[in-house]
């Protein structure tokens, strides 16, 4: 797996602010690196059922970006107790020290840009540690499709749609495609849904 300070991951992008209970009451910034790749596919390549693409063989573009978030990376020396004290304590702290700000990643997105217009977002979703709410009730689950959405039709401006599954094995069905649907997404193929990109940005 790349870690995200390497030579992998060549743009940081700032995608939305939210408030987690991980990271306390305050909101934080949530920032995404991103990785871009052109690769060649093929029919074989393509669910039609899933992804349905027009253009069936071509060089599409990859994309990979994991979001994170910075948090201060502190060092604490504690001062032990001789003995045990009333209440439990065994010691305090003496001293901190803030060394750096430290990438705690929150979840992960992969899309392609296909030459015949269409962007597939195949995942994008936040790790369960900063997942507290079913995903159709989750603020910050809606605010990283929305930022995801509005950076690919940054990167991509030719793009005319984005299509998605209508099935993650992570979710459950029904909840999940009425966020989907709350997005803005309608159903295209059995296990395709599709969102306009006009007026994303």
């Amino acid at each position: 797996m790349a870690e995200m300070h390497d030579s992998y991951w060549t743009v940081d992008t700032a995608l939305f602010a939210g408030t987690f209970r991980y990271f306390g009451p305050d909101a934080v910034l949530v920032r995404g690196k991103v990785h871009f790749e052109q690769e060649s596919y093929r029919p074989s390549d393509v669910n039609q059922e899933i992804t349905p693409i027009g253009i069936e063989e071509g060089v599409r573009t990859y994309l990979h970006l994991r979001p994170f978030v910075l948090i201060p990376d502190i060092t604490l020396t504690i001062g032990l107790y001789p003995e045990v004290q009333p209440g439990g304590a065994i010691g305090e702290v003496i001293a901190s020290h803030e060394r750096r700000m430290r990438e705690v990643e929150i979840g992960n997105v992969q899309a392609w840009s296909y030459p015949d217009r269409t962007l597939v977002l195949w995942e994008c979703f936040l790790h369960e540690f900063v997942s507290d709410q079913p995903i159709h009730t989750d603020p910050n689950m809606s605010a990283l499709w929305r930022s995801v959405e509005s950076f690919l039709a940054q990167q991509f401006p030719q793009a005319e749609r984005v299509v998605t599954t209508a099935h993650d094995p992570m979710f459950e069905t029904a909840e999940y495609q009425a966020f989907l649907r709350a997005l803005g997404y309608e159903q295209v193929a059995q296990a395709a849904y599709d969102k306009k990109m006009k007026g994303v940005l």
